[in-house]
């Protein structure tokens, strides 16, 4: 499948878009770094705030919840971990 000239033009229009959002992206995290723990997730809902005024900020409606860390002697989850056997 081939795509026509027009095709082209309009990809290329748009990756050129998505690459310049990405630039402001990765700018922005360079200047505001987070102060979230390594493999945090955020998840905003469809009926948001944030998703519909630009000047309300993450920090001042999120709620941080620290997940119970299991981690075990073989640096796993218990339930990852090999079972102990009762003597």
């Amino acid at each position: 499948m081939s795509l026509t000239r027009k095709q082209k033009q309009t990809l290329e229009n748009m990756i050129e878009v998505v690459q310049t959002e990405a630039d402001i992206v990765k700018l922005d995290y360079d200047t505001n770094p987070t102060d979230m723990d390594s493999g945090s997730a955020v998840i905003v809902h469809q009926d948001s705030p944030l998703l519909q005024n630009e000047d309300e900020k993450l920090g001042d409606i999120a709620l941080n919840i620290q997940p119970n860390s299991n981690i075990n002697d073989y640096g796993d989850d218990d339930w990852a971990a090999p079972q102990q056997e009762e003597e």
